[in-house]
């Protein structure tokens, strides 16, 4: 299993972890658990105080799968770019040299790398970034043996991953129509239970431009915010790992057709 995805699942699990335990914690509430059956002292006196603290704490509960949804969609993010990363180094292995790369990706190494270079903290870089950057891309151009790429100036966007953010990164190195491609796998739409791309991928996009919109309504809070429940949280949670997997197996793909010449591809 490609270690990212697996890093990525972990903490997903760990996500509905939480989300079990607020639900337990709920449960206790709402006296699905009796503290007066419980014979061992100590015991009783954990199951009393958890009790006491859900019963103290429910009208906040909601905030917690706010904050996870918060986290989640953070993650998410991390996870996508770090994906679009290894899929750039992976295209830069497998040439000799920068004129091999996909166009689109040459192209937008250039004005990447520069965009980074004019604004280095703004992207998270300190100045000795900046050179090195500088070093690899000049390399880049005087067409020495490929050893490496400015991955990370490729993943920088300026918003959250919204479903237009996310193609265009994609698009930096050639791959089109990347929601279409999502659309027609079975995983998605097994998820969406429809059977035709087009709809799996209008879905898809919706849930995710609306994740985005709640991402920013949880980070910048009003009194008319609607915190989510249970399960409108955990369906976060699954529509992200579908994504998750299903763009690391497009990788996979994508990482032996990008970046060959036309003479070593076969009909």
């Amino acid at each position: 299993m490609n270690p990212m995805f697996q890093d990525f699942s972990l903490d997903l699990e760990r996500l509905k972890k939480i989300l079990t335990l607020a639900e337990t914690a709920g449960a206790l509430r709402a006296n699905a658990f009796d503290p007066e059956t419980i014979t061992e002292a100590n015991l009783r006196g954990v199951v009393v105080a958890l009790h006491t603290a859900s019963q103290n704490s429910h009208s906040e509960m909601p905030i917690l799968n706010g904050v996870l949804l918060l986290y989640l969609a953070g993650r998410f993010e991390n996870y996508v770019r770090e994906l679009f990363e290894d899929l750039s180094d992976t295209l830069a292995l497998g040439c000799t040299t920068f004129s091999h790369l996909p166009k689109a990706m040459q192209v937008n190494l250039v004005k990447y790398t520069a965009e980074v270079m004019a604004n280095p903290r703004k992207y998270g870089h300190a100045e000795n970034g900046v050179a090195s950057f500088v070093r690899t891309l000049a390399n880049n151009l005087d067409e020495q043996p490929l050893s490496g790429v400015n991955s990370k100036c490729l993943s920088i966007t300026s918003e959250n991953m919204w479903p237009d953010t996310l193609a265009d990164m994609f698009a930096r190195i050639g791959v089109k129509q990347i929601w279409e491609k999502i659309g027609e796998q079975a995983r998605v739409q097994q998820f969406w239970q429809v059977d035709q791309s087009d709809k799996a991928t209008r879905a898809s996009r919706k849930f995710l431009t609306d994740f985005m919109e709640l991402r920013n309504q949880i980070a910048h809070p009003s009194g008319a915010i609607t915190w989510p429940g249970m399960v409108e949280t955990i369906r976060h949670i699954e529509f992200c790992e579908v994504i998750a997997s299903t763009l690391m197996d497009l990788c996979s793909v994508w990482a032996g057709t990008l970046g060959r010449r036309p003479e070593d591809q076969t009909p």
